[in-house]
């Protein structure tokens, strides 16, 4: 994918422009608080101007130091002091649209939006630093992507509602942008030999994605097996460090996935099984009249007295057999799939 930078240089010399404006304001700032920010700040000034007469393509330029340009601004966020939070996140966002990013430093960033969201500060700005980061380009994969992911669900379940809205937002946003790498991995055409799908890895579950899929894939995968899990109240086996979840979440979550993409469920054998082997088992689970489904309920003396399940569940999980039924019919009637249809 071509940079904004590249594309358009004129830009590319506003963000050297803005990048030096911040660095000034982040240096006087620190001035007398914080020496070592100020010097670091004082350094990728220097820098900053070499690439501009040295470099024809500035993001180019950009690219190999980025994890030194950030720097100034990372220990500005780690002061956690109110004046400086916004400057140099609002700097990080811009060095993010421009595609002047590194791997390296958006894993800094990631562990920068970590801290502060433990902190409880500027949990808005970090949501969406986060959706920027991750849906640019493709440069946050792998455990990284999934810690990004997690920081969003914590978010989700803070107190304040307003960040639980655009948490909830970012995180459907989010979960698309990691199939729409799939989607566009899948047009990508390869020469190394497709391996053989290991069955019983899959059934076991697992952290590492299955090794015959493509990194986006690999991705993509992880993440619906442990959104799977988590509807079913067990532990994730890639989100590590979620706190909470509730199963309407998850299950819209499931049912988006499941309705825009088909063509990955039906294309890859390892998306094939995770429709056959956990989505249908868990929607008949769900729906067991026996099991209790609001969260938080204390469990029921024993013997139990049959109980209908939760509204809010049945009317997603009706709409989760309702897609399974409309896209993947042909699937789960293929061989192993039958007596899930039959059940469902």
């Amino acid at each position: 994918m071509a940079s904004y930078g590249q594309s358009n240089p004129e830009q590319a010399k506003k963000l050297l422009d803005s990048m030096q404006n911040d660095l000034r304001t982040l240096s006087a700032e620190c001035k007398r608080r914080n020496p070592d920010i100020k010097e670091a700040a004082e350094t990728v000034q220097v820098k900053l101007r070499t690439i501009s007469t040295k470099s024809e393509d500035i993001i180019a330029g950009l690219l190999p130091l980025s994890v030194e340009i950030i720097q100034p601004f990372v220990m500005g966020c780690d002061t956690k002091n109110p004046k400086l939070l916004p400057l140099c996140l609002v700097a990080v966002q811009r060095m993010i649209s421009h595609e002047a990013i590194s791997t390296a430093a958006a894993d800094i960033i990631i562990g920068m939006l970590w801290r502060l969201m433990e902190a409880g500060l500027e949990e808005l700005k970090l949501l969406q630093t986060a959706i920027l980061l991750l849906t640019i380009n493709s440069v946050v994969q792998h455990d990284t992507l999934a810690k990004a992911l997690v920081l969003c669900f914590r978010l989700h379940f803070t107190k304040d509602s307003t960040t639980i809205n655009t948490a909830a937002a970012a995180i459907k946003q989010l979960v698309s942008a990691i199939f729409d790498r799939v989607v566009l991995e899948d047009k990508i055409p390869t020469t190394e030999p497709k391996e053989t799908v290991n069955i019983e890895q899959l059934k076991a579950g697992s952290r590492t994605p299955p090794s015959s899929l493509r990194p986006c894939a690999g991705d993509a995968y992880l993440l619906f097996q442990d959104l799977c899990q988590l509807v079913n109240a067990d532990q994730p086996f890639w989100l590590t460090g979620m706190t909470e979840m509730t199963r309407t979440f998850g299950l819209e979550l499931l049912e988006a996935v499941l309705v825009g993409y088909p063509q990955i469920f039906t294309k890859h054998e390892e998306f094939s099984f995770m429709v056959k082997e956990r989505v249908c088992p868990l929607v008949i689970k769900l729906f067991s009249p026996s099991l209790k489904y609001r969260q938080g309920l204390p469990p029921a003396p024993s013997p139990a007295p049959v109980e209908k399940p939760f509204f809010p569940i049945v009317m997603r999980l009706l709409r989760i057999v309702a897609v399974l039924i409309k896209n993947y019919y042909p699937l789960l009637v293929s061989a192993g799939g039958y007596s899930a249809v039959r059940n469902l």
